[in-house]
């Protein structure tokens, strides 16, 4: 907690030099998270990810957004049909550059915030950060894609949207202080990818995107199951071998112990 303190209070004094949505908007707000590395060892269940900054405004006027993105990766929607009587999926949709993980947590409703242009601009919108990457069935709507594909990942947790503050009986949300303080907390499921993260601030004020900042955060392994990730990635011949040496070990083992004198 101390580092990230000082991470927030390094934040605060400088401007440093990131990516902007548009060329008018500053970087200059300040943000920081609570670990910036998140450890996954054998009991791994998930993690929250607290993210805490301060608006420039001296006056505290305008709205907070926080989103947090895991990494993109392709995805495929399909539509299920009934054929001679059975259930099969069919008519294929694919998108490119999707979220993996997808959290958006604001002061209050993120339509009330920011225009649909804004949200779509800004990717503020899981679905608005999907790109197609395939023709759609003649007939068929975009959106009933997008939306399917937002609605799968939401029944797994992988995407979630929170306006408000954080309750006991909520995963998350965001919550403003005197001052102009905030902190925005989100649940990262257990199934959610173990990657790189990135937390995205922004502060509008009337609609407008007046400044924005972004956080990376780094979930590894650790221990073993790190040791295993690694021999299976970067060695998978020995990772093979291994495994099916252990596999006959296991059988050998068993028929002796378990032999019928």
């Amino acid at each position: 907690m101390k580092r990230a303190l000082a991470a927030l209070a390094f934040a605060m004094l400088s401007t440093p030099a990131l990516a902007q949505p548009a060329a008018d908007v500053a970087s200059n707000l300040p943000a920081a998270v609570a670990e910036e590395r998140i450890t996954v060892s054998s009991d791994y269940r998930g993690s929250y990810v607290t993210v805490f900054g301060v608006n420039p405004d001296r006056r505290g006027r305008g709205d907070i957004v926080v989103v947090v993105r895991g990494p993109t990766e392709d995805a495929t929607v399909m539509r299920k049909r009934r054929v001679f009587g059975l259930w099969v999926n069919t008519a294929p949709v694919r998108f490119r550059e999707t979220p993996s993980f997808f959290a958006v947590l604001s002061n209050r409703p993120l339509r009330q915030i920011a225009s649909a242009q804004s949200i779509w601009r800004y990717r503020l919108d899981a679905a608005a950060s999907a790109r197609l990457d395939s023709e759609i069935p003649a007939g068929a709507d975009p959106a009933g894609y997008r939306n399917a594909l937002v609605r799968l990942r939401r029944a797994q947790g992988l995407y979630q949207e929170y306006a408000g503050r954080a309750s006991p009986d909520r995963r998350g949300g965001l919550t403003l202080y005197q001052g102009g303080l905030f902190r925005a907390v989100v649940r990262l499921p257990a199934n959610a990818p173990i990657a790189e993260y990135y937390a995205d601030t922004y502060l509008f004020r009337d609609g407008r995107l007046i400044s924005t900042q972004r956080v990376p955060i780094n979930i590894a392994r650790v221990g073993i199951e790190r040791t295993i990730h690694d021999l299976a990635t970067h060695a998978s011949f020995w990772y093979g071998i291994v495994t099916v040496l252990l596999a006959l070990s296991a059988g050998w083992l068993a028929s002796v112990l378990f032999r019928r004198s």
